[in-house]
């Protein structure tokens, strides 16, 4: 792991400084915010469940993600925040990692080999993301 402090600094203290604004504006809006699949990354149970364990993440990363959700709870529990969290699996994009499933379908399929779908059965979204602005 490269730099752990931009997860933290992304992930929780972000997370903090938008739950703070939204708590003292005028008109509370209500707060939809990316958790991550990655609080699942233990569980041994497929597929997921939103009522799957998340107590025992395997990463930092997912150690974040978990706390936010932890977090969001307190803000609409103490707050009344109106909050909602999104556990996005497979996302797509311009800073995608490279061990999602997307890239290593398209290795192996440009190498000839064959691609693994885990869950034959069951249809995915594959949310994609793409940066809507730029800053000077």
């Amino acid at each position: 792991m490269e730099n752990p402090n931009s997860y933290i600094h992304s992930n929780i203290v972000g997370l903090v400084t938008l739950l703070e604004i939204c708590k003292s504006a005028e008109t509370q809006p209500a707060v939809v915010w990316a958790s991550s699949s990655s609080v699942y990354r233990l569980n041994e149970k497929s597929p997921f469940s939103e009522s799957d364990g998340t107590n025992q993440p395997a990463s930092l990363y997912a150690a974040t993600k978990k706390f936010g959700e932890e977090i969001t709870h307190t803000y609409n529990h103490i707050y009344g925040l109106s909050i909602t969290g999104m556990r996005f699996f497979t996302v797509y994009g311009p800073w995608g990692r490279p061990g999602m499933a997307y890239f290593s379908f398209t290795k192996n399929i440009l190498q000839g080999k064959l691609i693994t779908v885990y869950w034959g059965e069951i249809g995915m979204i594959w949310p994609g993301i793409s940066p809507t602005s730029t800053t000077s």
